[in-house]
């Protein structure tokens, strides 16, 4: 929970950053993963199946109830009226990239987590899931003062433990330099996942390069309830951009309705934008069941994660 500090006289004022210790981080993180690693592993897999990467075709079988329907070879049925399926065998495992934003934009919290904290565990999370299904785990975290990117691996702790350091934490965003980062570092078969709140983002800035990239880029929004949605009855008050330091005066009670219309456009031009180059983008805020959004987002609201 983000903490509340008392300023001294001629004091900066603390903001609070990411309170989860390593091993707070790497519990949690294990909780959520459970409800998600076995769904992370069927989607990925079907992915594999759709793009014709990642598998090598094995035999033809014979169909029978229970089989995948989306592999039945139809050809083979126009021939024989029978009905048979493709059997593939995996090639290879993915290298799962995931990139947290630590900009100060990321610093805020008005409820159970900061963004910063939900889009860490959001991060471990993913990471567990895809190294108990095989993947190697790469990434790491970035702003303009803080770059940190690590090769993949088939264990996720270095990653957990670079987001349990607070020295890891603040700064500007800079899309353009993280877009060349990843470009250089990572291979083109790669699957990157970049957890921000996109606040003040052109996505055009590194949407289009690490769509021809990568095999695919996933984008998931973190977002505090404040973000989107003013208090009501606040009146007058004083607010600080924490990028620019600047400082102004403004009524929330005669903003509020503009304030949340225009957040709700921003959500969807940003949706949009990622879908028009076939890529997965979805918004969060902070404290909702992570698991139980992604799978929403990956087409398939049929699935109860208990």
């Amino acid at each position: 929970m983000a903490r509340i500090h008392k300023r001294k006289k001629d004091e900066e004022f603390e903001i609070p950053v990411n309170i989860f210790d390593f091993d707070t981080l790497i519990n949690l993180t294990i909780k959520n993963a459970s409800k998600l690693k076995e769904y992370f592993r069927l989607n990925l897999i079907y992915y594999q199946l759709i793009s014709g990467k990642g598998l090598e075709f094995d035999k033809i079988k014979e169909y029978v109830p229970g089989d995948d329907t989306r592999r039945i070879d139809w050809k083979i049925y126009a021939r024989t009226n029978q009905l048979y399926i493709r059997h593939y065998k995996e090639e290879r495992n993915f290298d799962i990239v995931i990139i947290l934003d630590v900009s100060n934009s990321m610093l805020l919290g008005t409820n159970e987590y900061t963004k910063n904290e939900f889009a860490s565990l959001i991060a471990g999370t993913l990471a567990f899931a895809a190294t108990e299904a095989g993947d190697n785990i790469g990434g790491g975290l970035f702003s303009d003062k803080v770059d940190l990117l690590l090769d993949p691996e088939p264990e996720f702790y270095n990653l957990l433990n670079s987001m349990a350091k607070k020295e890891n934490y603040g700064g500007k965003k800079n899309w353009p330099k993280l877009t060349k980062r990843i470009l250089s570092t990572y291979s083109s078969d790669s699957i990157i996942f970049i957890i921000s709140d996109f606040l003040n983002t052109d996505i055009h800035k590194f949407l289009p390069e690490l769509s021809t990239g990568f095999a695919k880029v996933y984008g998931i929004m973190v977002r505090d309830p404040i973000d989107n949605k003013l208090p009501k009855g606040v009146g007058k008050v004083y607010l600080k951009d924490p990028e620019t330091k600047e400082v102004v005066v403004t009524d929330l009670d005669v903003l509020r309705e503009e304030y949340e219309l225009l957040n709700r456009r921003e959500i969807e031009k940003m949706k949009d934008l990622f879908h028009s180059y076939d890529q997965l983008f979805f918004h969060l805020e902070t404290g909702t069941e992570f698991a139980i959004e992604f799978v929403k987002a990956m087409g398939d609201e049929r699935v109860i994660i208990s």
